[in-house]
């Protein structure tokens, strides 16, 4: 049987009975880059190239079932209501790399179902600012 909520907000999220999604709990960034070294006659670094860099997100929440609940898809782009790049913390204060087209990419997925609890769910993605999500490539 399924639950009856009262109350018109959950964590701080007004309710929305139309939702599908993750009302969002939790939101981390995890700032990456790779670097490359150059060395002089002995082996001494004398120069550093600092390049590749990206974010991973990750998101924990209750889920909001309306018939499907959570259900994103490995490697579909991923949206999150009311934010812009600078609240995603994709913005130029974190990574160097001017973005083209880029988007946020689902790489995980967990939903958690228990008897006495809110359905919970988390999700982890990947920014890569290179790497755009506007006209997909899919080789069959």
């Amino acid at each position: 049987m399924a639950a009856t909520v009262f109350g018109a907000a959950r964590y701080g999220v007004v309710d929305d009975s139309t939702a599908t999604g993750l009302l969002v709990g939790n939101i981390s960034y995890s700032y990456t880059s790779e670097q490359a070294f150059a060395k002089d006659h002995i082996g001494c670094d004398v120069g550093m190239s600092i390049y590749n860099d990206s974010t991973e997100i990750s998101i924990s929440g209750v889920v909001k079932t309306k018939a499907t609940g959570l259900v994103p898809d490995i490697a579909a782009a991923l949206t999150l209501a009311n934010s812009s790049a600078d609240t995603l913390g994709l913005d130029s204060k974190n990574l160097f790399t001017t973005p083209s087209g880029a988007g946020v990419i689902v790489t995980g997925a967990n939903l958690n179902r228990v008897n006495s609890e809110f359905e919970n769910g988390e999700v982890t993605a990947v920014y890569k600012p290179l790497v755009s999500v506007s006209s997909p490539t899919v080789l069959t």
